[in-house]
């Protein structure tokens, strides 16, 4: 089968250099500085979210697809609280002082 061959995980694995490239131009053009333990939290999330369909495409082949589908949506529930937490740790701007005048 072509999920279960060496030529997928090829695949799988340009697709998360291209998903890295694109995240660092992104990052990048917003003028955000991304130290080692944000990428490493970034690949987290991006793992978390792989995870995610990973398990509902093993629960469908094992004919528990409705458990898979549930799995599935836990994830991505868990994929978007963890995105838009580690969005909002992305878009702070370090450093400056808020004065009013």
């Amino acid at each position: 089968m072509f999920f279960e061959s060496g030529f997928f995980w090829f695949l799988m694995g340009v697709l998360f250099v291209l998903v890295a490239a694109g995240f660092k131009a992104f990052a990048d053009d917003r003028g955000w500085e991304i130290t080692w333990w944000k990428a490493l939290l970034g690949v987290i999330w991006y793992g978390i979210f792989s995870v995610s369909f990973l398990a509902w495409g093993t629960l469908i082949g094992e004919n528990e697809g409705g458990a898979g589908f549930n799995i599935f949506l836990l994830g991505m529930f868990i994929s978007l609280i963890l995105g838009v937490g580690l969005w909002r740790l992305l878009s702070m701007e370090t450093g400056q002082t808020s004065t009013e005048e």
